[in-house]
């Protein structure tokens, strides 16, 4: 671990990708294999898509399809790359829970202001605010919404709803 740089004098309010409340969750509900990580990983804390064999997990959409779900932060971290001191990625092959409902901590690269819809870029699964029916350039609705504002990059709250969508085959 590197010389600290900065100390901190209050607790942060959350880590991105982790849970925010002990309300209902809803996951997407895998194979028999699970979900496992594609061959460049997968990013924690923003979005993931199923790929077309139901067992692979991208950040990257097949299509300009919604998100299968929020990609949870949920195990012991492996850091892989030499000297580094934390990662937010999941090694190829390793499991990925992706979460449908809830609510979750994660970082926007744009301002969040409560109410608005979440975007998930359809290059890397990032998020990104705007209002509902607006979507930015190069990102696909996820049906989550921010609940807790913030800053761009800073911990936001986002909540997506824990019941099946009308019409759904789940």
């Amino acid at each position: 671990m590197g010389f600290p740089s900065k100390i901190n004098y209050t607790w942060a309010k959350g880590f991105p990708g982790g849970i925010a409340s002990s309300n209902p969750r809803r996951s997407a509900i895998p194979g028999p294999m699970g979900f496992i990580a594609g061959a460049a990983g997968v990013t924690v804390a923003a979005f993931g898509w199923v790929q077309a064999d139901g067992v692979t997990v991208l950040n990257k959409p097949i299509a300009s399809e919604a998100p299968t779900g929020f990609v949870l932060r949920d195990q012991t971290a492996l850091i892989t790359a030499y000297l580094a001191e934390s990662t937010m990625q999941l090694p190829s092959g390793f499991n990925v829970q992706l979460m449908t409902g809830g609510d979750y901590f994660a970082a926007a690269s744009t301002a969040a202001t409560a109410g608005q819809a979440v975007y998930a870029s359809t290059t890397d699964g990032t998020l990104q605010t705007a209002a509902a029916g607006t979507a930015p350039e190069g990102t696909v609705a996820t049906g989550f919404i921010v609940t807790q504002g913030g800053a761009a990059g800073s911990t936001i709250i986002i909540s997506g709803a824990v019941a099946p969508i009308a019409g759904s085959n789940e």
